[in-house]
């Protein structure tokens, strides 16, 4: 049982808030309340060291699930205690409009009734907590004082430059040039076909850990690869090995963009249609699925028979840890890939330990290094994180404790020690966080953007200001599991990231997590009635009449339902669901074919986050949604036929985020009462006219996005009022005017985004933001012909523009922008070619604080013979 101490920290943070301190309860509760944080302050003294032991003694780790959940009852019963106080405020409303329908709609929030049934929750949660004090006597626990640099900033924040690729770097990669080359000598032999099958395969076989997916990737964007293949194909396969999905995933990866969901047989000719004739290579990467052992070789056979249209020389490569998939697919070559010698591997530690050229200050770290490093048997992954996890300590005892770890001698089958080793060196806050992601798939792509709502929503994201930015924090905590190598980063933008995690980093999230969490890829086998958070499959919902599955019904105490794999909640599953599960903090229904919200979703009052994006059937919504004072993220994203959205939403006062997509022209007076907004999406509002001056009121906003709103007239006339406004974007909205002069327009922009406008010219406000203005971005805007003076735009950082064929010339102050990192010009070729010019021209490249990444149209050309200037790249 783990990440206990987190969760009774965050327990205790919220008994002595001023929140809980606020409410004023009989029976003695609020003395209870105050016992009650005395134990529990009392046993979180124990914590690391029971978390510690647990692994040599099993009674601990029950003891802790007990403690655990008394901790999450705690929280509900805190949960109720701020609903209170959120209910008191709604109700004293300073229009005094609304008194009466929320006296009436919150009537069971009688004051004495809830003190009386208060009382009694408290002093019953409180004697269950004195059992568990008096119980941990029997494990000799010793009280460990807090090291603030093993929990806080110095071990999570330090350097999160190292990333890592989508198309990996053969610079990063040490010792895998040998295999690299064998490999590639199979590719491209034609000698290894048989007569009779325009295909060969190629098995890379290996341990989890080892690199195999590396090692794929290193093959298949070497230049000679390139050059032999009229197309290739990328297909992660993980453990679920289906033909449909198989099918529709290597079309997509094909044509490069979605395929329709269409019929099997209809998919089947497509993609032959596809392939026919075409020399190709198909990278089917970590296939797994055991039921291709023995038991449906028929599907492997199938794919094979399907892929045979493409021309003689076609390859596959089959990246497996299973040595019965990699004979079953017959191939013409199997490469076992063997752990890396000792001497790469100490290559590998040092790089990911120390900065470059300091580990020869430290020699005598590196005589330690060298055990910790034979103990990780080859492996890089292994190799990788525990060095990560060293990263920047100098101090001897750091690395005596991770060598001396007991962690070493435990032999799990799917977990590395140094996996755990990483894991358990985590600051606390972390560990919550990284256990939730074991909810989802392998090999899952995760958007930063999405994830963050969610722990947020569980309350795993630390800060001690009220209106502190969560999804910055967020992306915060991913850069730091990336740079932990724990995550690994696909894209890294500035304010968004995406990621995977290897199978072997899911196994451990799995491991950790148990048993609170039921996941795809494991269901506990008893205690479900622990289990706080479930993630169910398409295979879970059979049917339209699909029932709650029986392992989620055991479950009394959910807080958490995610559906994967186009998994959809009918009406039915979705009443069940509202009415048993009365401590959900997560409710996504996104993408379900409901034709109405059940009006007892209001009782969930414990609600954080609920997603309603892409019903399309849905008309009318419950005003009882106006209940859910607790919600922190709304989206009505894709609700095409919505008429309106609900018209007390003004009562959502602790609400953050809220997407809209609604057929109303005008919006309801009370979004102005939703102050903690942060994050405000209009989305193919087609009968909007105006935002009216409802959202100047919005004093906490920081992003306001409008996308395919054609009949909205105007921006809010005083968008000066939106001091904290971060980022505008503007997105396909013809009618949309947006020259409003300047000194209108908002004051303190660091992010403007205009694609598909028909500008001729960028607003004359946005000189407004001089002083705080670091991206532009204008994409298709087929009427601009000029862009403001830069000269005063000295912070500006990023400067994109695609698609804006008018454009000929950049104005003058180009030199100024000395804090440029980015310049991204594509489809305007006047432009490019202007660019070029100018950038010949200047001698400011060697003001700038680092040399921006420059890119230009790839078909502009030049008298000059370079497309570069004091070593700053044109890259194409």
């Amino acid at each position: 049982m783990e990440f206990v101490y987190g969760i009774a920290e965050t327990v205790l943070g919220r008994l002595a808030s001023h929140a809980s301190q606020e409410v004023s309860l009989a029976w003695g509760a609020q003395l209870e309340l105050t016992k009650l944080n005395k134990t529990l302050s009392a046993i979180k003294l124990v914590l690391e060291d029971a978390e510690k032991k647990q692994v040599r003694n099993p009674p601990i780790t029950r003891w802790l699930g007990n403690l655990k959940d008394v901790c999450h009852d705690v929280d509900d019963v805190l949960d109720k205690l701020e609903f209170q106080k959120l209910w008191l405020k709604v109700e004293v409303d300073n229009c005094g409009k609304i008194k009466g329908k929320v006296r009436q709609s919150f009537s069971r929030w009688n004051p004495v009734v809830f003190n009386f049934k208060m009382g009694h929750k408290v002093k019953e949660i409180r004697e269950r907590l004195v059992e568990i004090d008096n119980e941990k006597r029997e494990f000799a626990l010793l009280e460990v004082a807090k090291i603030v640099e093993d929990h806080h900033a110095p071990q999570g924040m330090h350097d999160n430059k190292r990333e890592t690729d989508s198309l990996v770097e053969a610079s990063d990669v040490i010792g895998r040039d040998n295999d690299k080359k064998q490999i590639i000598s199979h590719l491209l032999n034609n000698t290894d076909i048989s007569s009779e099958e325009n295909i060969s395969i190629i098995s890379i076989l290996g341990l989890g850990g080892l690199g195999k997916t590396t090692l794929a990737k290193l093959v298949y964007n070497d230049s000679m690869v390139e050059e032999n293949f009229e197309m290739k194909m990328w297909i992660c396969v993980s453990e679920n090995f289906d033909i449909r999905t198989l099918i529709r995933g290597i079309i997509n990866a094909a044509i490069k963009q979605k395929c329709e969901d269409e019929s099997l047989d209809l998919m089947k000719k497509r993609l032959q249609d596809t392939l026919r004739g075409r020399k190709f290579l198909l990278v089917l990467d970590d296939v797994w699925d055991t039921e291709l052992i023995g038991v449906t070789i028929e599907k492997w056979i199938g794919l094979k028979n399907l892929l045979n249209v493409g021309a003689n020389g076609s390859r596959i490569i089959i990246t497996t840890r299973n040595s019965s998939i990699a004979l079953l697919v017959n191939p013409a070559y199997m490469h076992p890939l063997e752990g890396l010698s000792h001497k790469e591997c100490m290559s590998l530690f040092i790089k990911r330990v120390f900065k470059k050229g300091e580990e020869q200050r430290y020699q005598h770290l590196i005589e330690i290094g060298e055990d910790i490093v034979k103990k990780c048997g080859g492996v890089p992954l292994a190799v990788a994180t525990v060095g990560s996890m060293l990263y920047l300590k100098t101090e001897q005892h750091h690395w005596l404790r991770v060598r001396d770890d007991d962690m070493w001698s435990i032999r799990n089958v799917n977990i590395l020690p140094a996996l755990k080793l990483s894991y358990d060196a985590l600051p606390q806050h972390l560990k919550p966080c990284f256990a939730f992601c074991s909810l989802f798939p392998k090999d899952y792509l995760f958007q930063g953007h999405l994830l963050v709502p969610l722990w947020t929503a569980q309350g795993y994201l630390k800060t001690s200001e009220k209106n502190e930015d969560f999804e910055h924090m967020g992306i915060d905590y991913i850069r730091q599991f990336c740079s932990r190598s724990l995550f690994q980063v696909e894209m890294d933008l500035k304010t968004t990231i995406s990621f995977k995690i290897h199978d072997l980093v899911h196994d451990l999230a799995i491991s950790v997590a148990q048993v609170e969490y039921s996941t795809i890829n494991f269901r506990p086998s008893s205690a479900l009635e622990m289990v706080r958070h479930v993630s169910i499959s398409e295979k879970d919902l059979l049917g339209e009449e699909a029932q709650v599955p029986d392992f989620i019904l055991k479950s009394k105490k959910l807080r958490t339902i995610l559906i994967f794999e186009d998994g959809q909640m009918n009406q039915r599953f979705v009443k069940t669901c509202i009415s048993r599960f009365k401590y959900m903090r997560v409710l996504d229904l996104s993408g379900s074919p409901l034709e109405e919200l059940p009006s007892s979703i209001g009782s969930l009052f414990h609600l954080r986050f609920l997603n309603l994006s892409s019903n399309s059937k849905i008309k009318r919504l419950p005003n009882s949604i106006s209940k859910l004072l607790n919600l922190e993220t709304l989206s009505f994203w894709g609700c095409e036929a919505l008429e309106e959205i609900p018209k007390d939403i003004g009562n959502l006062i602790n609400l953050r985020s809220l997407v809209i997509t609604t057929q109303q022209m005008y919006l309801p007076k009370g979004i102005r009462r939703l102050t903690l907004l942060q994050f405000l999406y209009f989305h193919g509002c087609v009968n909007l006219k105006s935002l009216g001056e409802e959202i100047e009121f919005l004093n906490k906003l920081r992003n306001l996005w409008i996308s395919s709103c054609n009949n909205l007239e105007s921006l809010p006339p005083n968008m000066k009022r939106m001091t904290t406004l971060d980022t505008l974007t503007v997105d396909d909205c013809e009618e949309l005017q947006l020259m409003m002069r300047s000194g209108e327009g908002p004051q303190g922009l660091r992010s403007l985004i205009i694609m598909k406008s028909s500008l001729e010219a960028l607003p004359p406000w946005l000189e407004d933001s001089r002083d705080t203005l670091q991206s532009i971005a204008v994409s298709e805007c087929h009427n601009l012909t000029a862009l403001p003076e830069l000269i005063n735009f000295k912070f500006l950082e990023q400067l994109h523009i695609e698609e804006c064929s008018k454009l000929s010339a950049f104005p003058q102050g180009l030199q100024c922008l000395t804090e440029l990192r980015e310049l991204n010009i594509k489809g305007c070729t006047k432009l490019s070619k202007s660019c070029k010019r100018q950038l010949k021209g200047e001698n400011w490249l060697s003001k700038m604080a680092s040399h921006p990444k420059i890119t230009l149209d790839s078909d502009v050309d030049t008298d000059d013979e370079e497309d570069e200037d004091e070593g700053t790249p044109m890259m194409d």
